[in-house]
């Protein structure tokens, strides 16, 4: 008998009856093993339990997220665990979680597995100890299923991925992250960048083919219609945006941050105003402000008249890009894998041995095999000390029991058990004993908090878009990366960053010189997505943010007008609504404020004024604190003057 449990609120989220999820369940498998070429004897249980979520923020996760678990025996009959995430949105709870999901679930079902069979083909190219596995560059969850269905005007998206978290990756509770933390997660875009470039490389290229086979099959009987694009072969941008249209769905997908973008840049200018110490970068924020528009690039540019635009002729480093990027967009794995030569000799379905007793013969099959004498001679030969132990080069080996007493004229009791003298005072192994078996639980963390992770697996493709990769980078040190590594290590990120991305192109064939970028130039493109990244860091800061906590930061602080801020409120029948919001904690409210002083020293330096290569946000207050004493200086310098002038009158 089969063992399906079904938690109630899959059952209400996907509008099953009874009967219907076990139906369901049996599919999904079919499903997986069917695209897979493997085959299945019987499905022994199931269980899906909604999975518990670090940090669920009320704009884009309020999808219901579910664990399944589920065992099946394959044709040996060896049992085999699947472990996965369903992710669950409808269009009459959440609209924007359902749009999300929407797209994440074209991104794995379509783009993800086109940018693996692009590594695949590249590699089948090289020899085999210069390939490349599409795992050591694409580290994303293996999509497993996805389904639409639409009832009336409510339609619901379904998405099942494969559950890292069940193979020792781990999530970032809260805050921002650390050095390691953030290199990896940099390595981890990069390579994913790597793959996007050489991706549209072979598409341009594909699609370069076509059109010239299609010329070439033209006659003088073709008549061209200006307008009429319908036996035209798209090439470039509009070539891949015909291939994947979501890709061109940014302002779709950002749709809740961009229209509520005033309520969030007020929320924050009244946190900045909590501080009046620093009502100096009131009005460089409302400097960035006055520019929202054009920085978020909602203001398109209108073509001149008999101008058109070439598509063909896009940046080298225009590709598939990630859009929005926080922690939570991460797991990171911290355990070596490697040197685990005893785990990987083990066949799968194998019993293990416990010592060699289990492989060791008996004695009387010992003696069996043992020659038969051929004369009386060698029969005394053989009977000679038989049941004694030969002499062997090592310590004294007792053979008779350790209860015999000298005194006593009993005749001492022989035992098989041999006794040496080393190891009398050592306890008896338990290696042969029966051990019950070991009730192992997953780790909720890693053991050393401050460990060193060793990759990063990217978890949210909620927000992927055509852009330049170098605006991910951006957006990345605004909304992940902390202070001291804004200020200190920003520069050798960026080199971390093209490193990976060189080395990842260079593996999948392709040559970096044909670009004609130098390092420079990647500086100077990087910093023109500074204000982009630091806008794009403030509103998802404050789309996390409850109004509540916000306004009574308002009350307790020095905040000159200490008036209620208004916002979006979370839905209070949620029962994620613990979970809906990151709390206004020390910590956050330091890295809130120093996001805006590390942007504010670099837009009153020279280097933004006059475009110049772009160091670390610490040179830039450096500089800026320099200036402001200069300042000090020259005012009580001005002061002292007027004072000596009216004494002389």
């Amino acid at each position: 008998m089969v063992y399906v449990y079904v938690c109630k609120r899959f059952k209400v989220t996907m509008d099953m009856v009874s009967g219907k999820d076990s139906e369901w369940i049996l599919n999904l498998v079919k499903f997986y093993l069917k695209h897979r070429r493997k085959e299945m004897q019987k499905l022994e249980r199931a269980e899906v339990n909604p999975k518990k979520r670090l940090n669920a923020a009320s704009y884009d996760s309020a999808s219901d997220v579910f664990k399944i678990n589920i065992v099946y025996k394959d044709q040996k009959g060896v049992d085999q665990e699947l472990k996965w995430i369903i992710k669950v949105t409808r269009s009459d709870v959440n609209d924007v979680a359902n749009v999300l999901l929407k797209h994440e679930k074209q991104v794995f079902s379509r783009l993800v597995s086109d940018l693996i069979n692009t590594v695949k083909q590249k590699s089948a190219g090289f020899l085999e100890g210069a390939r490349v596995s599409p795992k050591d560059l694409i580290l994303t969850p293996e999509f497993i299923y996805e389904e639409t269905s639409h009832a009336a005007d409510v339609s619901r998206h379904v998405l099942v991925l494969d559950n890292l978290e069940e193979k020792q990756f781990f999530g970032i509770p809260s805050g921002a992250l650390n050095l390691p933390h953030f290199k990896c997660a940099v390595k981890t875009v990069a390579k994913i960048h790597g793959v996007g470039i050489c991706h549209k490389l072979m598409l341009i290229q594909s699609f370069a083919q076509q059109e010239a086979a299609s010329q070439q099959k033209k006659t003088h009987e073709d008549v061209e219609v200006e307008g009429d694009h319908t036996n035209k072969v798209l090439v470039g941008k509009e070539g891949i945006f015909s291939r994947f249209p979501f890709l061109n769905d940014r302002l779709h997908t950002m749709n809740h941050l961009i229209s509520n973008r005033h309520t969030f840049l007020n929320m924050y200018q009244q946190f900045l105003k909590c501080f009046p110490k620093e009502d100096y970068l009131m009005d460089i924020f409302e400097y960035i402000r006055m520019s929202t528009d054009d920085i978020l690039k909602l203001n398109k540019e209108e073509q001149k008249e008999g101008e058109e635009e070439k598509p063909d002729c896009d940046h080298p480093l225009d590709s598939i890009a990630l859009g929005v990027l926080e922690a939570r967009s991460f797991l990171f794995f911290y355990e070596e894998e490697n040197n685990k030569e005893n785990i990987k000799a083990i066949p799968k379905g194998t019993k293990v041995q416990r010592s060699h007793s289990d492989r060791a013969a008996t004695r009387k099959s010992y003696d069996s095999q043992k020659s038969i004498p051929s004369n009386k001679n060698e029969t005394l030969k053989n009977n000679v000390n038989k049941d004694m132990p030969a002499k062997a080069k090592c310590p004294k080996i007792e053979s008779f029991n350790k209860s015999f007493n000298k005194s006593d004229n009993k005749t001492p009791v022989k035992t098989n058990k041999f006794q040496n003298k080393f190891f009398q005072n050592v306890k008896k192994s338990q290696d042969d004993a029966i051990v019950p078996p070991l009730q192992l639980k997953r780790r909720e963390g890693p053991a050393n908090a401050w460990a060193k992770p060793l990759k990063a697996a990217l978890v949210n493709a909620k927000y992927v878009t055509y852009e330049r990769v170098t605006n991910d980078l951006a957006v990345l040190f605004f909304t992940c990366g902390d202070t001291l590594t804004r200020r200190f290590y920003m520069i050798k990120m960026v080199e971390v960053f093209a490193e990976t991305l060189g080395i990842t192109l260079s593996s999948l064939g392709v040559d970096t010189d044909q670009f004609h970028i130098n390092w420079q130039e990647f500086i100077q493109e990087f910093q023109t997505h500074l204000l982009y990244g630091f806008l794009v860091g403030v509103l998802v800061s404050m789309a996390n943010t409850d109004v509540a906590d916000l306004n009574e930061l308002i009350k307790s602080s020095s905040h000159p007008d200490k008036k209620e801020v208004i916002g979006p409120c979370s839905q209070a029948g949620d029962s994620d609504f613990s979970n809906r919001s990151v709390k206004l904690t020390p910590p956050r409210i330091t890295f809130l404020l120093d996001m805006m002083k590390d942007i504010g020293s670099y837009v009153e330096s020279k280097d933004f004024e006059l475009g110049l290569p772009l160091t670390n946000f610490g040179r830039y207050q450096e500089l800026w604190s320099m200036s402001d004493n200069g300042e000090g200086e020259e005012e009580e310098d001005e002061d002292e003057e007027e004072e000596d002038e009216s004494e002389e009158e």
